[in-house]
């Protein structure tokens, strides 16, 4: 048999200098694996916590995340997220600052920081940070809802529209948006436009009163009472505390009642008058004329 080369034994030999750098290369590994998963287990306890709504605790998990971590992303969003449940609304705005110079292209971040800026009424600075979004993502449905309110709010209907029906093409299942759009075809009496949203943000949401309320708005102004009321009546079954069904039920209630005492159906309005106050006890019209025809009588 021939005998193997010292070349070919050398191979599979390492140099005591090889030895060593491999040994150190295999210790960094297994430290950078356990700081790793020592950071997984941090965010998974904060997360845990967040869920169960101990906040405290949550935001103690991932302020150590990110001493260990200074670019963990997430932790950091998580952490102003959780600012903000507290009504730390600086320090969520210091955070989500952070992530935005880590990566400029966090359109989370982003869209907390347009948040935050609307909440101060700085809306210059909000609209550019909506608009940055949409330049990271065309089809980011937030971005665009929160432009179309700026430009609601600004009292520019045809721009609020416009970006609000982005809002719902990017995002068609979004009750609340279809709702502003309702809103603002609303407020250009665009009433089949807006009575087609209304449903829609209904269809999505079957419990979504605020737009059963402005249904029953539509058909009080076209005259259909009962069809107003029949809205109203459907959102105090979901909340009998809603304060806007209350008063436009018992709005409507005086109407009938008002109609029937004027063409002499006196009895008729004071079933109306008592619905009034069944609705809504403190009625000063319901109870001045229900006192003044009993006084009559």
């Amino acid at each position: 048999m021939t005998k193997p080369s010292c070349v070919w034994q050398n191979r599979f030999l390492l140099s005591p200098f090889t030895a060593k750098m491999v040994l150190i290369l295999l210790c960094l590994s297994v430290a950078v694996n356990s700081k790793a998963d020592e950071i997984n287990d941090l965010i998974f306890q904060g997360a845990d916590s967040h869920y169960r709504g101990d906040l405290y605790n949550a935001i103690l998990k991932f302020e150590e995340v990110v001493r260990k971590d200074p670019k963990n992303e997430y932790a950091y969003n998580q952490l102003g997220i959780l600012y903000a449940k507290q009504d730390r609304f600086d320090q969520a705005f210091q955070v989500f600052s952070i992530v935005e110079r880590i990566d400029r292209q966090n359109t989370f971040a982003l869209l907390w920081l347009g948040i935050l800026h609307l909440r101060k009424g700085e809306m210059e600075p909000a609209f550019t940070k909506f608009k940055e979004i949409i330049g990271i993502d065309p089809h980011h449905a937030d971005a665009y809802y929160f432009i179309g309110t700026i430009y609601n709010f600004m009292h520019n209907p045809v721009m609020a529209i416009e970006y609000l029906k982005k809002a719902r093409d990017a995002d068609a299942e979004e009750a609340e948006t279809h709702f502003r759009l309702a809103k603002a075809f609303h407020n250009l009496d665009m009433i089949a436009n807006a009575m087609l949203e209304y449903r829609r943000a209904m269809e999505i949401k079957p419990t979504y009163t605020k737009a059963i309320n402005e249904l029953g708005w539509i058909y009080y102004n076209q005259g259909d009472l009962e069809k107003a009321c029949q809205h109203w009546k459907m959102t105090l079954k979901i909340n009998s505390r809603d304060r806007d069904a209350v008063f436009n039920l018992a709005k409507a209630y005086n109407d009938f009642a008002w109609r029937a005492f004027v063409s002499g159906r006196k009895q008729e309005a004071i079933g109306y008058w008592k619905r009034t106050l069944s609705v809504n006890p403190s009625n000063k019209a319901a109870k001045y004329y229900l006192k003044k025809l009993q006084l009559r009588n």
